[in-house]
């Protein structure tokens, strides 16, 4: 794009989007274009806030500034902090095996402690102690409500603002509530460590009172123990004689019906009692079963004996004396077999041999007779023994049963004695330990570290406090700037037109003020302007519409930014409707003051400049505003209407060529009759046939009837919307009247749209610097 030169200018056109296809969007279903579902447009949401951004940036400034005095006004508050340990609970005399036992602390004990810590019971220690009564940071306002000063005094004249000990409740409730408030219980998380901290606008004072809550902290909780050990010890010595009185009775029972009934106690070796008749029966069982498995085992060597198979027995090759002679035998049998392989039976040393082995065999038949004889008198013995057992057995045993039941009853005494000791020794234990253990004043609470006097301030956080109050005051100013745009009913853009009258938009007439304030305008742009003027047809022979530069403020009417819009009304105007071209249009509006006339003069001027010839009348016969920017003399439209001459005598010519206008006149007292008159009809007939476009200035639909009876004889309506200010449901009802009355809606005209806040985009070109604009 050329850049601007000595002789150039630039001139930027805003095109609004979508004027031409507006058309098109009528079209479409109702139900297409409600039914999708749109997602959010950020864009939309921007310029919302940029339209309504006064209330935004009010808002903000407001919250700022508040949060700004209050943190300025703040005094600084300092924090001392301590740190804690909370061990479990051990008894003071700890054995070996509590030495290698993990030290434990339960997650219920712990968040006992951390109730403890916050506890009114000690707080009110610590404010006792330290006087914060009387510390003012401490005490009610004293610029508080005037009632509640004299209910206080009343109550105190009665005796019942002050409790029994004389002192004030409402300083009390108060001190031990900002107390708590400043105060911060902090649990270190896996670990047994707490973390006390205190906030005061003194820092000595929080470290006073950190270090005053763990001491009595750590002294409540001796105190505790003290109580808790105090209360057991008498609890159990109680019970104590209360068991003692009750064993000896059990064993005074014992012994007495041991003694009635015959009965023998002994104490075991493993310290249990038993009668001696048990005792007795018992080792003579031993002994029977002891008896009867020897004579099982000699049972059976008899039964081989008397098989008749001595060397079988086992107790026989057990013999010296056998197994000697065995061998002897073995060894003579060997040599009388070497010498009867030489000699025979008579020689002399067979014959010897053969004498020594017949001894050694007769020996050796009485050693076994006798080890047969013997086995079998062992046999007979154990027999006998068995025999003698077994019946000293049986007469024990019926001795046994006859005090059975004696020794029931014995033992039932027995264990409630051994039960009463058991319980009277423990209890004895625990007195004992008790004692001991109110006797030492160790605690299970250490500081870690001790609360020290801090001097940078933890409060106000200027930053921080400015930060949010800029971050919630933009967040609130937003919100309700959205707001607003939510709650603006009237009619805003060409979207609330097409969704809610489903009818196109003609063209977006942007409003002076936003052209003005445009710093992408060619209105204001370098210093230089341009403005409008006709020239005068005596010095240039014709007369001419000319847009000069002026080197003062330019007036934005004549802008060629607005005159781009009405080229873009008149486009819409000029495409064709149900298959022909409107000769005919009512430009009209739902209320006054929404600038139809200039909408139905501009958009006359626009016509004209195209080349056609177009008749503008002002018909609103209440409130003519047409004269003002062509002012004319003598009878005209109303004097039409009342029979005072034709309507072409009427038609005066102006400065815009092609153009011709026929104004109100006087206002007549009928406006509505003449209107609605057959000569209405004929002038609208007969001038559609000698002009191009007729182009009428009606009064607003919905406060007169002049517009709904004039809709009815034009062949287009154009209905002008101010845009921010006309409601939508005034809007809708214009529509329905209008075409009630048979009216064929055109479309609408958005008029004072504020351009900074829209889709507008512009086009800029270039013109000659020095060349004026002509439209002839």
């Amino acid at each position: 794009m050329p850049e601007d030169g000595p002789d150039q200018r630039r001139i930027d056109v805003y095109r609004p989007p979508g004027v031409l296809v507006e058309r098109r969007r009528t079209m479409l279903s109702p139900a297409s274009v409600d039914g999708a579902e749109k997602p959010p447009d950020l864009v939309a949401f921007w310029r919302i806030i940029r339209k309504r951004s006064w209330i935004v940036w009010t808002i903000f400034c407001v919250l700022f500034g508040v949060v700004l005095i209050a943190t300025l006004r703040q005094k600084p508050v300092y924090r001392a902090k301590a740190l804690l340990e909370i061990d479990r609970e051990n008894p003071s005399l700890v054995t070996p095996q509590e030495l290698f036992q993990l030290d434990e602390v339960s997650d219920a004990y712990l968040e006992t402690q951390y109730k403890v810590l916050n506890s009114d019971d000690l707080a009110e220690r610590v404010i006792d102690e330290l006087g914060l009564e009387k510390v003012a940071e401490f005490r009610p306002p004293q610029n508080s409500w005037a009632g509640s000063n004299a209910i206080r005094a009343a109550l105190s004249a009665i005796g019942l603002e002050k409790g029994r000990n004389g002192r004030d409740h409402t300083l009390r409730e108060t001190a031990l509530a900002r107390f708590h408030d400043r105060l911060d219980i902090n649990p270190i998380r896996h670990s047994r460590a707490v973390e006390i901290s205190f906030d005061a606008q003194n820092p000595a004072l929080a470290a006073r009172v950190v270090n005053t809550l763990t001491a009595d902290y750590a002294q409540k909780n001796l105190e505790a123990r003290w109580d808790a050990t105090q209360k057991a010890s008498e609890w159990m010595s109680q019970q104590l004689s209360d068991m003692k009185t009750k064993l000896e009775h059990s064993e005074n029972d014992l012994q007495k019906y041991a003694a009635d009934n015959g009965l023998l106690i002994i104490e075991t070796s493993n310290g249990n009692s038993e009668s001696i008749m048990n005792q007795d029966l018992r080792e003579l069982q031993q002994e029977l079963t002891q008896a009867q498995d020897a004579r099982y085992k000699k049972e059976s060597l008899y039964r081989i004996a008397q098989a008749g198979d001595p060397g079988a027995l086992p107790g026989v090759f057990d013999d010296k004396l056998l197994q000697d002679l065995s061998i002897r035998l073995a060894e003579l049998q060997r040599q009388r077999a070497q010498l009867a392989t030489t000699f025979t039976d008579g020689y002399p040393r067979v014959m010897q041999v053969q004498s020594q082995i017949a001894e050694i065999r007769a020996s050796l038949g009485r050693e076994r007779r006798r080890a047969v004889q013997k086995i079998s008198d062992d046999y007979f013995a154990s027999v006998k023994q068995e025999e003698l057992l077994q019946r000293a057995f049986e007469k024990k045993q019926n001795q046994a049963n006859a005090i059975a039941e004696k020794t029931v009853q014995y033992g039932i005494r027995s264990r409630d004695v051994d039960s009463n000791k058991s319980m009277y020794d423990g209890l004895l234990q625990q007195l004992k330990q008790a004692g001991v253990s109110a006797g030492l004043k160790a605690s299970n609470i250490r500081v870690v570290d001790p609360g020290k006097a801090s001097y940078n301030p933890v409060a106000p956080n200027v930053p921080l406090n400015l930060g949010l109050a800029a971050i919630l005051g933009l967040g609130l100013g937003i919100c309700a700037a959205l707001l607003l745009e939510h709650l603006d009913q009237t009619v805003r853009g060409a979207e609330d037109v097409d969704h809610f009258l489903r009818v196109p938009a003609l063209a977006l007439i942007p409003s002076f003020e936003s052209l003005r304030r445009d710093s992408n305008s060619g209105v204001a742009r370098k210093g230089r302007a341009y403005s409008l003027r006709f020239t005068d047809p005596k010095v240039t022979g014709r007369r001419s519409l000319i847009i000069s530069r002026q080197s003062h403020e330019p007036d934005v009417f004549d802008s060629p930014i607005l005159s781009e819009a009405f080229r873009g009304l008149r486009t819409s105007v000029l495409l064709p409707s149900a298959s022909r071209s409107a000769h005919s249009v009512l430009v009209t509006s739902a209320q006054a003051g929404e600038g139809r006339t200039l909408i139905a003069t501009k958009l006359a001027v626009s016509l004209a400049q195209l080349g056609r010839r177009v008749l503008l009348v002002d018909a609103d016969l209440r409130r003519p505003g047409i004269h003002k920017h062509f002012p004319q003399n003598g009878s005209q439209l109303s004097g039409y209407l009342q029979g005072r001459g034709t309507w072409q005598e009427m038609v005066r010519q102006t400065a815009v060529s092609g153009m011709d206008v026929l104004l109100s006149g006087d206002i007549p007292s009928n406006p509505a009759e003449l209107v609605s008159s057959e000569g209405m009809r004929k002038l609208i007939q007969e001038a559609s046939k000698a002009y191009d476009l007729v182009v009428l200035d009606s009064p607003p639909l919905l406060n007169v009837v002049d517009s709904r009876i004039l809709a009815s004889m034009v062949e287009a309506t154009v209905l002008v919307v101010k845009c921010g200010e006309t409601p939508r449901q005034v809007v809708r009802h214009a529509e329905s009247q209008a075409r009630a009355a048979g009216a064929n809606l055109l479309g609408v005209v958005l008029n004072h749209l504020d351009v900074r806040f829209t889709d507008y985009s512009h086009y800029a070109y270039d013109v000659p610097e020095d060349a004026p604009l002509h439209a002839s």
